[in-house]
């Protein structure tokens, strides 16, 4: 009789020991997925994606898109180049976050961009640019004041 009774109080702790122990181990183990990436690594690889072309630009408020006309910046990791930047965006240099946030940068001349929107597929940057100059035809190359960019793939 005794050893039905303790048949009846083993086998449930058996039981239990088997599913409750592996529960706990699982539950103990270190999560192994990656952390989620910062706005900055998000915002990076958007910019890092591909070349930006040039879709229109305004300067203090006025359609200046012919003027930097073919404009296409390309990102890398923490440089830029650009083509057809008239000054106002030099052929090469570096560039880097400003905030936490990821919506603004300063380049390596210490100009700083601020983004406005950016998407997959539509980048819009602005920055004040404060000289104008010319080329020795006489014809503007840049153009001083507020300039936003607007980019697409």
């Amino acid at each position: 009789m005794k050893n039905i009774t303790n048949q009846k109080i083993i086998n449930p702790l058996i039981f239990s020991f088997f599913i409750v122990f592996p529960l706990l181990f699982f539950s103990c183990t270190e999560d192994l997925t990656d952390p989620p990436q910062t706005q900055q690594e998000l915002t990076r690889l958007i910019l890092v994606n591909s070349p930006w072309k040039m879709t229109k630009v305004t300067v203090d408020g006025f359609d200046q898109t012919n003027a930097y006309r073919d404009l296409v910046l390309t990102f890398l990791n923490t440089q830029y180049t650009s083509t057809n930047g008239k000054g106002v965006w030099p052929t090469n240099g570096f560039w880097n976050f400003d905030n936490n946030d990821a919506t603004t940068f300063i380049r390596s001349d210490g100009v700083r961009v601020e983004i406005q929107n950016i998407t997959e597929t539509s980048l819009t940057l602005s920055l004040d640019w404060d000289e104008t100059t010319y080329t020795t035809t006489g014809r503007t190359t840049s153009l001083e004041g507020q300039h936003v960019f607007e980019f697409g793939k």
